[in-house]
């Protein structure tokens, strides 16, 4: 089945996964520059966690695919709509995965080493550079990781959708295994979920692993 496709396909697909980990990276860039200070306001302060906890884990449990319509709605008419859209439904889906990991780090940081920083008196600076970032390293590597497998998963209803009975693609490995599954294109359908696969277990084992080993030997509070 494989030895089936023209090059053209290969080279779809090759284009198509550039695309799709540009957004996913894209996404987990957004979803760090705002879960981790607010990760961690919620996860030192308690009075703030009794308040934002509950409206962040209602928030969390609402589907992003239930969203996704009313963004739609509100981007297809700007240019790059469908793109900007994709990025949202990604980071709706995974942006959690990276809060709730940086909570956790946050209320996990002893208090003799919050006393001790108060009492040499750190900047915002030192005190994120020496106490904040070491000891959420491991939390946010094991959230980042999730958050971009939440992405990877979410680019197939992202990047090619059927809304009110038009049909909006753009240019992504998710489109293609959408759009090959819509056609019963069963070898680039094929093609495509290997390459997407290959690509996922390529990065795992090549970025997050070493990242994840790191975290585990430096960054370990015990």
């Amino acid at each position: 089945m494989l030895a089936t496709l023209p090059l053209a396909a290969w080279l779809g697909i090759a284009a198509g996964l550039g695309t799709t980990l540009l957004r996913v990276a894209a996404a987990l860039i957004i979803a760090a520059a705002w879960a981790i200070p607010v990760g961690v306001a919620i996860g030192t302060r308690p009075r703030l966690a009794a308040v934002l906890q509950p409206i962040v884990q209602i928030a969390a449990s609402v589907p992003a695919t239930a969203l996704f319509p009313i963004l739609l709605l509100a981007l297809l008419k700007l240019p790059g709509g469908l793109d900007m859209s994709a990025v949202l439904l990604m980071l709706l889906g995974t942006q959690w995965y990276l809060l709730f990991n940086v909570i956790a780090g946050a209320s996990a940081i002893p208090q003799d080493l919050r006393d001790t920083a108060a009492l040499l008196r750190l900047s915002g600076g030192e005190r994120w550079r020496t106490l904040l970032l070491p000891a959420l390293f491991p939390y946010a590597i094991t959230g980042a990781i999730t958050a971009v497998g939440g992405a990877w998963n979410a680019s197939i209803v992202a990047e090619y959708v059927q809304f009110a009975g038009v049909t909006h693609a753009t240019v992504g490995i998710g489109a293609v295994i959408a759009q090959a599954t819509a056609r019963g294109d069963f070898a680039l359908l094929l093609a495509a979920t290997l390459a997407m696969v290959l690509t996922v277990v390529l990065i795992n084992r090549l970025f997050w692993l070493p990242l994840y080993r790191l975290a585990e030997a430096r960054y370990r509070m015990e």
